[in-house]
C-alpha cells in the first residue's frame, strides 16, 4: 500500500494546503487499485492482516493564525469496500501506525507548549477500540542537550512482537535520533544519531526484530546524483552498516526473512517506480526488479510504502 500523487491532485491544491493525495493498494498480481478517492492528503498505516487501514486526512488548508492545532480525524478504512469509520480525533495527527496484534494505535500528535503557538509533535499510544485517553511516549531531552525535543517525524514502526515502537526525533539543533520506546512503560533509548546535514527519510523494522532499516538523505552531488544511503541498525547494539547507496525514496523490507528491500523511486518526472533488491551471499543487495506503479491510474509520484506482514513472501 502507498500514498499516491496525481496531476488532478496538484490542480486542486490551495495555497498553504498539504499536497493532495490518496491511498492505493497493490493486489497480489501487481495491479493497483485506489483505497480512497477524495484527495484527502492522508497519513496512514495498514494492519498486519491487511483488513483495515488506519488513516488521518490532513485539513484542506493549514491554519496560519490559530494558536492551537486543528483536530484531525483518524479513520478505519476497509480496503475491500472503501467504507470509513471514525476511530478518534486528536490534535494535528501526523504518523499513524497500528500495532501488529491490532490492540493499539501509535500516532504522532501536536502537544502545545509555552509561549502560545509553540510545541512539539510527540508519539502517543491509543488502545483499540479507542475508549480511553492516549498515553504519551514523549522522549526526554538527550543527555548534554539543552531544551526539549523539537518534533517527532512521521517515521513510526513497530517491532514484530508489538512490544516496542521506533521513531525519529528531530532535536532543536536539527540533528536527528532514532529512538526505541517500550510500549508498556514508555521508557526510550537512542539507537542511532545523525547530524543536521543528514535527514532520516524512512524507518522500518525487520521481520525478525533484529534490525532497523533507515534511509539517510544527503544533499545531491554537483551533477545531481543521489548521495542518499540505506543503513541497517542493530537493535541491540546500535551499530549500523550501509546496505545500499544512491537510493531515492521510502525503503522497506519486502520479504519475511529480510532478504528483499523495496523502494518507491520518484526520480522520473512522469511516474513512480517500484524497485526491489535481493540480499545475496555476503549480505550484498542486488536489484532484481523495477516497474512503474500506478501509472495507469495517473499516479505521478508516491511515498509512504507500507507492506502488511501477511503479504510478505
Amino acid at each position: 500500500m502507498f500514498r499516491g500523487f496525481t496531476a488532478e491532485g496538484a490542480l486542486v491544491e490551495q495555497l498553504g494546503s498539504s499536497p493532495s493525495s490518496d491511498i492505493y493498494g497493490v493486489r497480489p498480481d501487481g495491479s493497483v487499485a485506489p483505497v480512497t478517492t477524495d484527495l484527502g492528503s492522508y497519513e496512514f498505516g495498514i494492519a498486519a492482516d491487511a483488513a483495515t487501514v488506519y488513516a488521518s486526512p490532513a485539513p484542506a488548508v493549514a491554519p496560519t493564525a490559530a494558536l492551537t492545532p486543528p483536530t484531525d480525524p483518524v479513520l478505519a478504512i476497509a480496503p475491500a469496500t472503501g467504507e470509513q469509520t471514525l476511530v478518534l480525533e486528536a490534535g494535528d495527527v501526523g504518523a499513524v501506525a497500528p500495532a501488529p496484534d491490532g490492540s493499539q494505535l501509535a500516532l504522532t500528535v501536536f502537544s502545545a507548549a509555552e509561549p502560545p503557538g509553540t510545541g512539539a509533535e510527540l508519539p502517543v499510544l491509543v488502545d483499540l477500540p479507542a475508549a480511553s485517553a492516549a498515553r504519551s511516549l514523549a522522549p526526554t531531552a538527550a543527555t548534554g542537550r539543552a531544551g526539549p525535543v523539537a518534533v517527532v517525524t512521521r517515521e513510526l514502526t513497530w517491532s514484530p512482537d508489538g512490544r516496542q515502537l521506533a521513531f525519529v526525533t528531530t532535536m532543536p539543533d536539527a540533528s536527528q535520533e532514532i529512538r526505541i520506546a517500550d510500549a508498556s512503560t514508555g521508557e526510550t533509548t537512542t539507537r542511532h544519531r545523525s547530524d543536521a546535514m543528514i535527514a532520516l527519510l524512512s524507518l522500518d523494522w525487520s521481520p525478525d526484530g533484529m534490525t532497523l532499516l533507515a534511509v539517510e538523505g544527503r544533499a545531491p552531488t554537483d551533477a545531481g546524483l543521489s548521495r542518499d544511503r540505506a543503513v541497517e541498525i542493530d537493535v541491540a547494539s546500535g551499530r549500523s552498516s550501509v546496505v545500499l547507496r544512491g537510493v531515492r525514496g521510502d525503503l522497506v523490507y519486502s520479504a519475511a526473512d529480510g532478504s528483499r528491500l523495496t523502494m518507491l523511486d520518484n526520480s522520473s518526472e512522469s511516474s513512480a517506480v517500484a524497485r526491489t533488491w535481493s540480499r545475496g551471499p555476503g549480505g550484498r543487495f542486488v536489484e532484481i526488479s523495477s516497474s512503474e506503479i500506478g501509472s495507469d491510474l495517473g499516479v505521478t509520484s508516491a511515498d509512504r510504502l507500507d507492506i502488511p506482514r501477511c503479504a510478505l513472501p
